[in-house]
């Protein structure tokens, strides 16, 4: 009965991390997309100011 047990948690284990890179490595492909076409973003400079990019300009 033990073993079973073990071979579950294993199961469990396993789908949970497979799932989590999944979940991640689509994220970082959606962002990518995203600045590709349409996206923008936000770069914030040391003195505070701030300057909003669009399109490859986030990539630099």
């Amino acid at each position: 009965m033990l073993a079973k047990n073990q071979i579950r948690w294993r199961r469990v284990l396993l789908t949970t991390t497979v799932g989590t890179v999944i979940i991640f490595a689509m994220a970082t492909a959606f962002r990518y997309w995203q600045v590709k076409t349409q996206g923008w973003c936000v770069r914030f400079a040391p003195n505070g100011t701030q300057k909003v990019l669009y399109g490859n300009d986030c990539l630099k």
